[in-house]
C-alpha cells in the first residue's frame, strides 16, 4: 500500500463526529436560527447538556446564582460559546496529539486552531456581514485537522522542508508536503471534512484556506476570514511548529473584509483574550466524565 493509499485508510478510520455536533454545524451557518434550536438540539445530548452546565456555573461565567437549567445556561453562555464548547470538545483530543512531522509539541495544534478560530471570528466584524461568525469560528477551528493525519508521513523531513522553503525551492509549505508524499494537509483536511459530512462552506474552508481565491465565489468570504485567521495566528506566535510563517498572505483578502494594518494590533489583543477565556472553557468542559 502506498503512502496515498495509507493516508485514505487513516481517514475513513477517524471518528465520526457526533449527531449533535454535526446538527450544530449545519444551524450555525444559518442567519436564520434562533437559540431555541440550539437548546433543542444540545439537549438531546447528555454528555454535552452536563459539560455546558459546568461550564455556565464555573468561575469564568458564575454570577451568584447557580444555574441548573439547560435553556438558562445556554442563555447565561450565548450560543457562540456553546458552540464552542461542543465543537472544541470533540476535536480536543485529535487537535491536541504532536505532529512529529512538523517539529510541533503535542498542543500546539490545538492551540493553533484555537487562536485561529478566534481570530477569523473577530476578523469577521470587518467583513460585510455575510458570515456569521460562528461559522467562521468553527471553520478556523478545524482548517489544519488534516495535520493530525499527514504528520506522521512527513516525520524526519522538518530540515528537508524548511530547506526548500528557504532557498524558494518551492512556492510555500504546502507545495513542499505535495511533493514528498503526493498531497497536502489542506487536502487531507478536506478529506476528512467529507468523511465528517461537513456542510459544503466548511470543507471549502478546509480545502482552501492557503489559497483562497481557489475557493467557490459563494464560499470566498468565509474561507478568506479563516485564511486571515491563520496568519494571524501565526503572527501572535501561535503557530504548528516547522511551517508557522511559511505561506503567503493572499491580498483579495481586503475584497471581502476590511482589515487594515491599523487594525492588527487591537485585534491580536481581543484574540489573546478571548484565547485565554475560551480555553478554558473548553478545557474545563472536558473535566466531566
Amino acid at each position: 500500500m502506498n503512502m496515498i493509499d495509507t493516508i485514505k485508510t487513516r481517514v475513513t478510520e477517524m471518528p465520526m463526529l457526533s449527531f449533535v455536533v454535526s446538527k450544530l454545524l449545519e444551524i450555525i451557518g444559518n442567519d436564520s436560527h434562533s437559540l431555541s434550536d440550539v437548546v433543542e438540539i444540545v439537549q438531546n445530548d447528555a454528555s454535552l447538556t452536563t459539560r455546558v452546565l459546568k461550564v455556565a456555573n464555573s468561575a469564568a461565567y458564575f454570577r451568584g446564582n447557580p444555574i441548573s437549567t439547560l435553556n438558562r445556561a445556554i442563555a447565561h453562555l450565548g450560543e457562540k460559546t456553546v458552540v464552542d464548547i461542543a465543537v472544541g470538545s470533540c476535536t480536543h483530543e485529535v487537535l491536541n496529539s504532536p505532529l512529529k512531522g512538523y517539529d510541533s509539541a503535542s498542543g500546539e495544534l490545538w492551540d493553533h486552531s484555537l487562536c485561529a478560530a478566534i481570530a477569523a471570528r473577530e476578523i469577521a466584524r470587518f467583513a460585510d456581514g455575510s458570515v456569521p461568525p460562528d461559522l467562521a469560528f468553527t471553520a478556523g477551528l478545524l482548517h489544519d485537522i488534516g495535520k493530525s493525519i499527514i504528520s506522521e508521513f512527513l516525520e524526519g523531513n522538518v530540515e528537508k522542508i524548511t530547506r526548500w522553503c528557504d532557498q524558494k525551492k518551492v512556492e510555500d509549505y504546502l507545495e513542499a508536503e505535495k511533493d514528498l508524499v503526493g498531497t497536502n494537509h489542506a487536502d487531507v483536511g478536506y478529506q476528512i471534512a467529507l468523511h465528517w459530512k461537513l456542510p459544503e462552506p466548511l470543507c471549502a474552508a478546509i480545502k482552501h484556506h492557503h489559497y483562497p481565491n481557489k475557493a467557490k465565489q459563494e464560499h470566498r468570504p468565509l474561507v478568506y476570514l479563516v485564511h486571515l485567521g491563520d496568519v494571524l495566528a501565526m503572527m501572535a506566535g501561535s503557530g504548528t511548529g516547522s511551517d508557522s510563517l511559511a505561506y503567503k498572505i493572499d491580498p483579495g483578502y481586503q475584497d471581502y473584509a476590511a482589515f487594515g494594518k491599523n487594525d492588527l494590533s487591537e485585534v491580536i489583543l481581543n484574540v489573546q483574550d478571548q484565547f485565554a477565556k475560551t480555553k478554558n472553557s473548553i478545557v474545563e468542559s472536558e473535566e466531566v466524565q
